[in-house]
């Protein structure tokens, strides 16, 4: 279980951060996250956060490294984890201090300097919206998404064209508000909307960045206007994706996320041609969230809903894994993954296309180990998954999440 969360962690580092391949210092910054509230952990958080820089250029899918899955496979309890991150991050006292400085108020962000209109209109031109919408066209399933995707789109062009007549235009602005469980391709969208606002000239970039409560909220007043507005100056120009943001909502007098609230609100405004929020999160809880704060209420208008995935979904998405690198997948497998699929969407929450993804890396290590039993590995043994490399010993214990904030009597943790 420890395993399969590091793993679906790492995986979403290295999407954020636009990385081709997921290295261990992708693994040591999902430990550091999974772990964070632990006090061992706490000070090795921004440094391993810090070894992801810089921000890479990759669009597709990344691809684990034999040196991060040895290292995921060496880890089954938070000594192993935490021997882990220390040797990546390093336990030293020569990394910088953050989060030191303390202010009184919400920080000025200045505006990014730009390069000249030339080199930005060059930069677009390498993409083009109907490329990057024919990408959106090509996941799995979501066709009410990717239809509320294009009516965005729509607005945008219509807003530019009858701007450029001088006639009034209806902006609804560029900030979005994704709601649905984990796993319904939440951040992979939000990384084409990033590269389609820039490609149509709505932003003058598309940086992506992900974060969550621990990237914005700080321990003491003042710090968490700093490292909001930092996080926001690092992004612009383009897209910031704020995962689970309603544990930004403020639990209590000692609670600091209303500081980060209130620097976001005051930046989607100052910035809103720089800056696009998109802020996702379960259904109930984001619709709470937006309502708790009127500058929020006003900004945050166009709520898109991702859906759980269907069983027929889940096996393309699986087929997709397996293809992508050669493999056959024969009828009797199909049947069983489908199978598979509907014994784990009865439970409830069960991270969907994560949960495709780890079945599929599963499935592949049996297989390998089947090739392996006579001490020599041919290649045509690699080549199909079978219907007894497709089990899930920790199918039960994949059909819940831990939900941050708002919590109800039905959730009752991982």
């Amino acid at each position: 279980m420890l395993r399969s969360h590091l793993r679906d962690g790492a995986f979403s580092s290295a999407k954020a951060w636009s990385h081709p391949e997921v290295e261990p210092r992708h693994v040591a910054y999902a430990i550091a996250k999974h772990f964070r509230d632990r006090s061992e952990v706490l000070d090795l958080l921004p440094r391993a956060k810090q070894a992801l820089e810089p921000h890479g250029i990759a669009h597709e899918v990344p691809v684990l490294t034999s040196e991060a899955g040895t290292l995921l496979d060496s880890i089954s309890s938070f000594e192993d984890a935490l021997a882990a991150l220390k040797k990546i991050a390093g336990d030293d006292d020569s990394a910088a201090d953050t989060d030191t400085a303390v202010a009184e108020e919400v920080v000025e962000i200045e505006p990014v300097s730009l390069p000249d209109s030339t080199s930005v209109g060059s930069a677009q031109q390498a993409e083009t919206i109907d490329a990057v919408l024919a990408e959106l066209d090509g996941l799995v399933g979501l066709d009410a998404v990717k239809q509320q995707v294009r009516t965005v789109m729509a607005v945008v062009r219509a807003n530019q064209t009858r701007a450029e007549s001088g006639l009034a235009t209806v902006n609804t602005g560029l900030h979005l508000v994704f709601t649905g469980p984990p796993g319904t391709g939440k951040t992979t969208v939000a990384r084409l909307i990033a590269r389609l606002y820039a490609a149509s000239g709505a932003l003058p970039g598309s940086q992506f960045t992900e974060v969550d409560r621990s990237d914005l909220v700080a321990g003491y007043v003042g710090q968490t206007a700093m490292k909001t507005s930092d996080v926001i100056r690092r992004t612009m120009p383009g897209v910031l994706f704020i995962d689970e943001a309603y544990s930004l909502a403020p639990a209590s007098g000692n609670d600091f996320g209303g500081e980060a609230i209130a620097t976001l609100v005051k930046s989607m405004e100052d910035h809103r041609d720089q800056l696009a929020v998109i802020a996702a999160g379960y259904r109930e809880e984001m619709n709470e969230f937006v309502e708790s704060n009127p500058g929020l209420r006003s900004r945050l208008k166009t709520f898109i809903d991702f859906p759980e995935y269907s069983s027929r979904e889940l096996v393309e998405i699986f087929t997709n894994l397996a293809t992508s690198i050669g493999l056959r997948l024969g009828d009797e497998a199909l049947e069983k993954a489908e199978e598979l699929f509907q014994r784990a969407r009865s439970g409830g929450n069960f991270g969907n296309a994560r949960f495709a993804r780890s079945l599929f890396e599963e499935a592949y290590a049996r297989m390998a180990l089947r090739a392996a039993e006579d001490g020599e590995v041919r290649t045509d043994e690699l080549m199909e998954l079978e219907p007894n490399d497709l089990e899930w010993q920790e199918l039960g214990l994949e059909t819940k999440s831990r939900r941050i904030g708002f919590a109800g009597p039905e959730d009752t943790g991982e």
